[in-house]
């Protein structure tokens, strides 16, 4: 590695032998991304944390994952700490889902009506799931949400998810918090602690379903800097959809709801935001 600050799959493949065909996926910040396959565990995706990282952080996402019962959210299967030359670095290694990221399906342009509403109702089993177990899962967007192969739409990445019945690890003093801005609520935006629970979910869940039902996010789109979308997130209200299946005006009257800037205008919490659109899913025939 020679001061590379990145390992290399070669460099992985001597470490763990258990793993063959090592590829890079990702790497952003301090993680990278692997696909591999396992002797045991077939297809895979390897990640590695570079030190600096919290490792309470990445216990979190672990401890989150394993206590969601979602048939929607990849299981993890494996994880540890390993000495490299950039330092002792976290590794976790979880089941693969094939297929593509909802970012790259809106390359495209706006999901049909029947994906569409299908993303709507598998996110929104996955968010009742984390609630129940009282966890935000505080990333929602389209880079965290994989459609497969059969058609299934999987939510990834609790990295930043918060457990409210334990503390939080993101400083009262802060003035922003960990977000990623367009989709991310006022309150989160603002680390307003107090105030961020399964609805700040919701919002961004709304966000991401108007994005992509029209390829625009209304937040971020040609905004220049971060003060701009919270401008945005403080005066905006989303204009309805221009959508034609039977159930589109209710549909948008739904992602009016989910973005409403105070939370207490939102669906109350991620179960009766799923009960209405299991009831739109019902009429436009859609599982």
């Amino acid at each position: 590695m020679n001061g590379n600050p990145h390992i290399t799959a070669a460099w992985l493949a001597k470490q763990f032998p258990d793993l063959q065909n090592i590829e890079p996926l990702s790497s952003g910040g301090q993680k990278q991304v692997f696909s591999a396959q396992h002797s045991n565990d077939g297809d895979v995706v390897f990640k590695l944390i570079h030190p600096g990282v919290d490792v309470e952080r990445i216990t979190r996402e672990l401890v989150a994952v394993a206590s969601i019962h979602s048939p929607r959210v990849p299981g993890i299967l494996g994880q540890g700490i390993i000495s490299t030359s950039i330092g002792d670095c976290f590794w976790l290694r979880e089941q693969r889902i094939h297929g593509h990221t909802v970012r790259e399906c809106l390359a495209n342009g706006p999901l049909d009506t029947s994906d569409l509403l299908r993303l709507a109702l598998h996110i929104s089993e996955v968010l009742v799931s984390a609630e129940d177990i009282n966890i935000v899962h505080r990333d929602v967007k389209p880079e965290n949400i994989i459609l497969d192969s059969s058609g299934d739409f999987w939510l990834l990445d609790f990295t930043i998810a918060r457990h409210l019945t334990l503390d939080s690890l993101t400083a009262t003093a802060n003035v922003l918090g960990h977000v990623t801005w367009g989709y991310a609520p006022i309150e989160q935006c603002l680390n307003m602690k107090g105030q961020i629970d399964s609805r700040a979910d919701l919002f961004a869940f709304g966000v991401t379903l108007y994005e992509c039902s029209t390829g625009i996010n209304p937040f971020s789109n040609g905004t220049r800097d971060l003060r701009e979308i919270l401008q945005r997130l403080q005066t905006v209200v989303l204009p309805p959809l221009q959508l034609t299946f039977s159930s589109a005006s209710e549909f948008s009257d739904l992602i009016t709801t989910l973005t409403q800037r105070n939370r207490v205008h939102r669906p109350q919490n991620a179960r009766e935001a799923h009960n209405w659109i299991r009831e739109i899913c019902a009429r436009e025939q859609v599982q």
